[in-house]
């Protein structure tokens, strides 16, 4: 079969290529800037970008089946204007496109930020209402792009919406925010964390539920794709511990808050993105640590290994690769 996908380069994009082309399928991909993370892989590549209709359209035509992973991932240092104009145009450009075409689905990739978190004690599930206007940028977009999908389904495509959350792995390229994170660990530059943490899913497991959503899943439904709650604390203990580091000093909160002025500075003056915003502190205080990944599990066949088995490996991959400028403990994961 003929696979388009969106954001390609991405992690789960390019994860997602790896695994399609293994399982024989002919993949055909949309590059709107860097194709470093595909540089090994025998792809068809359609060279533009999203909010383009007829750059959009190329990819879509003669494919079966598109996956649409492209967006901005932002914890505050985009504008809301960009990460609407692509997180939302982009998609219902995707949409259109697939009508159009009358591809037999059409699997988006969504986010759990797109539902609204209640409360940090209470289970997050696929029922929870989409966020509002309340919400951070990225959430309203991710939320707004869901809309699109379910009015594209009333209107005859067959689609399915998946709401990974934090996903680690191999392969991470670029590397993603979580993949910032791991290095910037390993590597002592966070020298502080602060209580809390996060639902965390490996990359692999998220990219075989999302091949098997081509033909598993029911059209119009959203599946979350998470694995387990684990704290910044004990993700840097088992980092640490690996590469025989220190660990970072926990801080209250409320310092973290009032330090963040000075990390803004830091991150302008240095042109590097600040792990540490409003966005992210609120995150990691606040997140859910009940998430309910039963529907995936019994109808995606979603099957999540131990979370320290994803770490563990996401830090090698670093390591092999030439991301982490310290001793590798552990030469045997090259992918």
């Amino acid at each position: 079969m003929v696979i388009g996908i969106t954001g390609a380069s991405g992690h789960i994009g390019n994860n997602l290529c790896r695994e399609l082309i293994k399982r024989g399928h002919h993949v055909k991909v949309l590059i709107h800037t860097s194709d470093k993370s595909l540089a090994d892989l025998d792809v068809e590549k359609v060279k533009g970008n999203i909010l383009d209709n007829i750059v959009v359209n190329k990819l879509v035509e003669g494919t079966d089946f598109v996956y649409h992973t492209a967006a901005i991932i932002s914890i505050g240092s985009n504008s809301k204007e960009n990460v609407f104009k692509v997180n939302i145009e982009g998609t219902r450009n995707v949409i259109e496109a697939c009508i159009s075409h009358k591809i037999k689905r059409l699997i988006h990739f969504s986010s759990i930020h797109a539902l609204r978190n209640l409360s940090s004690d209470l289970m997050l599930n696929e029922d929870n209402p989409l966020v509002g206007t309340e919400a951070f940028n990225y959430d309203q977009s991710k939320a707004n792009s869901e809309l699109l999908v379910i009015d594209g389904c009333k209107r005859g495509l067959n689609a399915i919406i998946l709401n990974p959350s934090g996903v680690i792995g191999p392969f991470d390229y670029i590397p993603s925010l979580m993949g910032q994170m791991i290095i910037e660990i390993a590597e002592g530059k966070m020298p502080f964390l602060i209580k809390g943490g996060y639902h965390w899913a490996d990359v692999r497991d998220v990219v075989d539920a999302a091949i098997n959503a081509m033909e598993l899943g029911r059209n119009g439904e959203r599946y979350l794709l998470t694995n387990q709650w684990k704290s910044l604390v004990g993700i840097a203990s088992l980092i640490c511990t690996q590469v025989k580091r220190k660990e970072p000093t926990i801080i209250p909160n409320f310092l973290a808050w009032a330090g963040l002025p000075f990390i803004n500075i830091y991150s302008k003056i240095t042109g590097t993105e600040a792990l540490y915003t409003k966005e992210s502190l609120t995150i990691v205080a606040h997140s859910p640590k009940m998430v309910n990944n039963q529907k995936a599990i019994s109808e995606l066949n979603f099957k999540p290994r131990p979370i320290e088995e994803t770490f563990t490996d996401s830090l090698s991959w670093f390591l092999n690769n030439g991301y982490l400028k310290i001793k590798n403990p552990k030469k045997d994961q090259n992918d």
